[in-house]
């Protein structure tokens, strides 16, 4: 198993800012869970499946210190399709690793997207533009979503995600499975917001446009076991199919 990655700024802030003996209320009553998701170009076949880009995201508001996602999963459109033997796997141990010494570490084309992360500490301090890193591997079928941000001086955590067979209804084929989420400070911060786009160049992730919509969903399971479910959706436009004049 993959032991939990935990995100310490700084073991004196953790203990000095340690809440003990405080009730939380649920955390899906507590907190605001947004999902994103986004494919582009927008124009796709309605039929077969090609190479997109394709961002993928959470974000998470709610009281600090609180209940914090332990669990994530993200299903996708049963219109996307993910092909991870279409890139090489890393497999090198690149956590805590500066985002420059990560990608040396790994095969060139098993690095396949980029994002962002934010987070919160207890009294209002946030650490925006942390730099994710999206990797192939180590396994068929997984991901490691590297973090890094120089003013944490290498305290951020890399991601283990799995794509598997989605269990959210026949509308979603896909699932991002994090089993185990980070956290922060001790979890007495909180992950606000996360994502990456998966580079079209890599062929890791394809897409069509056969109903018009592309639906995505998470569901995050919270530190008390409450769940929050939201969704979202984004239009797509089919390419004109037929044989085209030739210009004279």
């Amino acid at each position: 198993m993959i032991a939990k990655s935990r995100l310490i700024v700084a073991a004196g802030l953790v203990l000095a800012l340690a809440v003990s003996g405080i009730a939380f209320a649920a955390g899906a009553d507590d907190n605001q869970a947004s999902v994103e998701g986004k494919v582009s170009p927008k124009k796709l076949d309605k039929k077969k499946f090609k190479p997109v880009n394709l961002l993928s995201g959470v974000r998470t508001t709610g009281p600090v210190p609180g209940e914090n996602p332990e669990r994530e999963y993200l299903s996708y459109d049963r219109n996307i399709k993910f092909k991870s033997k279409a890139a090489p796997t890393c497999s090198a141990p690149i956590e805590f690793l500066s985002t420059e010494a990560a990608r040396a570490a790994c095969p060139r084309k098993s690095y396949i997207g980029k994002g962002k992360a934010s987070i919160e500490l207890p009294g209002g301090l946030v650490y925006n533009g942390i730099t994710v890193s999206a990797f192939n591997g180590p396994g068929k079928n997984q991901l490691r979503l590297h973090t890094f941000d120089p003013r944490l001086a290498g305290a951020t955590p890399t991601v283990f995600g799995k794509l598997v067979k989605s269990n959210a209804g026949r509308k979603y084929k896909w699932a991002l499975s994090v089993p185990d989420a980070p956290d922060v400070a001790g979890d007495t911060g909180k992950i606000t917001s996360f994502n990456a786009k998966i580079k079209r160049s890599s062929g890791i992730v394809l897409a069509r446009c056969k109903s018009k919509q592309l639906r995505f969903e998470r569901k995050v399971t919270y530190d008390d076991g409450s769940t929050e479910t939201v969704t979202t959706q984004q239009k797509c436009k089919r390419k004109r199919g037929g044989k085209h004049r030739r210009h004279r």
